[in-house]
């Protein structure tokens, strides 16, 4: 009896460590961001660019630096979104850009891109968009901020 007691209390301190480093770990990485509400809705009708994999639209007017909408898998109604303050400028001067379509007309505030990558305008640090947000090269260490997003039939939510 003695002996299961220890081993119910070894078991219970392993489970509390694992669930601590689990929630340090889940914390978010860019906590220097101001929390800013985000709640707006994407038309994949009026916007169909979204619906083809590595295809990212960015809203100008939204989020901190704007967001970074990118479609992982139309099928499976897999997108993702990040706003575009790069995680290393801690005074919010950076800004991830996408490289734009050329000659494609968006309207006011958006830019739609092709390309997997956004690059940080002054640190140049690069983020893989189709890959979670990670940096990939330059001094940055931090995901970009994500936001969630809830898929409808034929429309995004983007929410924070």
């Amino acid at each position: 009896m003695v002996r299961l007691t220890k081993h119910l209390k070894l078991l219970t301190t392993r489970l509390v460590i694992t669930v601590l480093l689990m929630a340090s770990c889940a914390k978010d990485q860019n906590s220097f961001l101001p929390s800013v509400k985000v709640n707006f809705r994407i038309s994949l009708v009026n916007y169909n660019f979204l619906t083809i994999p590595g295809n990212s639209i960015v809203f100008e007017n939204q989020g901190v630096k704007g967001i970074i909408v990118v479609c992982i898998n139309p099928d499976l109604m897999q997108y993702v979104a990040f706003d575009a303050c790069c995680s290393y400028e801690k005074d919010f001067s950076g800004i991830v850009t996408v490289q734009p379509v050329k000659n494609l007309v968006t309207p006011p505030f958006t830019i739609f891109a092709s390309d997997f990558f956004g690059v940080c305008q002054i640190c140049g640090s690069k983020f893989n968009l189709m890959g979670g947000g990670q940096p990939v090269k330059g001094p940055a260490t931090h995901y970009l901020q994500q936001y969630n997003i809830v898929s409808g039939i034929e429309s995004l939510t983007v929410t924070r």
